[in-house]
């Protein structure tokens, strides 16, 4: 009797689990299998592309190369967006498949063993469509094989319709994964952060500005503000200065060469030794282009920054616009010195900083919507 009240609670349980998990909506399902997911790899700014090995060899892989392989501005050293490893689709097994960002190319020209792999991923419906709306020519995919992963997949029925569409979309495809990696950067370098300094910069200024462990105060006056952190090895700082918005001279490439001059001459010019102060590289010309910054519209400047005395420099990146609400005019600007190293992964770091500022109306926006 007590055997089989067991069995009679046991097969009681299993249909209540039954009954439970089928009542889970598709989006409480979809999140439980990516829970099971193993975690994507690789490093910041590794890309896995998976083509036709003919293909990657001719004129298509070079443009996929030149756009996602293509020189960072604004750094003294060439550096690429991304460093690309192709791997071949026979080889795309499973642990290459956990890869943080894959590119996938397709096109139904050609009829190789590469190729007719490709196709596998793609159902005949897909196929059909690729080969009927020359519009459609990308899509992407999230957590497809792993936690954290992006797959983006290009295609097109001809190799000349794609090549047109990556000569067209270039900085769309580039800044799309670009964007993942600064939120992915964001999310690490945010997870200890100097909450005293942030709001001790807010109780001055009214702005936020999310600031890593281990940054440092090292200049709080009436319009400015300057942080940094200092390792033996490389420092990287940033600075934020406002002031009353009364001209829009500054929005163009020489106001605002002018500009920064006049902030940093001022501004970062050395206490002991008063005559040494931060200007420019004229080499290499400001890289100026208009952005939308959090919502507003934004002069992203980028160039390699100097000491009058040439003792040291490196690379810029800034951000200018106005704070409609107060009638302020920013500057934010984020800079590195690492001598003898690359500087595109400092300089992704310094651009996630600056992209966490908020104005004091932008945060309660947010707080409210979430």
């Amino acid at each position: 009797m007590l055997r089989d009240s067991s069995k009679t609670l046991f097969f009681f349980f299993c249909g209540l689990l039954i009954a439970i998990s089928s009542c889970k909506t598709p989006e409480e399902k979809k999140a439980e299998e990516k829970y099971y997911l193993p975690k994507a790899g690789g490093e910041v700014g590794e890309m896995l592309v998976v083509m036709d090995s003919a293909k990657w060899k001719g004129p298509l892989g070079r443009a996929v190369r030149q756009n996602f392989a293509g020189s960072v501005p604004g750094l003294p050293q060439d550096e690429p967006f991304f460093d690309l490893k192709y791997i071949s689709p026979r080889r795309f097994n499973n642990v290459l498949k956990f890869a943080r960002n894959i590119v996938v190319v397709l096109t139904l020209e050609g009829n190789s063993q590469d190729s007719r792999e490709l196709r596998k991923n793609f159902t005949p419906e897909s196929l059909e469509r690729i080969r009927t709306d020359e519009n459609l020519f990308m899509t992407t995919r999230k957590d497809e094989y792993a936690r954290g992963q992006e797959i983006m997949y290009l295609f097109a029925s001809t190799d000349e319709q794609l090549l047109q569409k990556l000569e067209e979309n270039g900085d769309r495809l580039v800044g799309h994964f670009n964007q993942l990696e600064k939120k992915r950067i964001a999310e690490k370098l945010f997870a200890r952060s100097e909450n005293n300094i942030s709001q001790a910069i807010y109780d001055d200024h009214q702005f936020h500005i999310k600031i890593p462990y281990g940054y440092d105060l090292a200049k709080n006056l009436q319009n400015f503000v300057w942080v940094r952190f200092l390792d033996p090895e490389f420092e990287q700082n940033f600075f934020v200065h406002h002031q009353p918005y009364v001209s829009d001279e500054i929005f163009s490439t020489k106001g605002m060469v002018s500009f920064r001059e006049e902030i940093t001459q001022t501004m970062l010019r050395d206490v002991e030794k008063p005559q040494l102060y931060m200007t420019y590289q004229p080499e290499l010309p400001f890289q100026v282009k208009e952005v939308n910054f959090n919502g507003k519209y934004a002069l992203e400047t980028s160039g390699l920054w100097k000491l009058s005395d040439n003792s040291a420099g490196g690379p810029f990146l800034s951000y200018t616009f106005v704070d409609t609400a107060l009638n302020r005019l920013y500057y934010l600007e984020g800079y590195a010195y690492a001598p003898g190293e690359d500087k595109l992964m400092f300089m992704r770091e310094i651009g996630a900083i600056l992209n966490s500022f908020e104005t004091e109306s932008e945060r309660l926006a947010d707080q409210a919507t979430n």
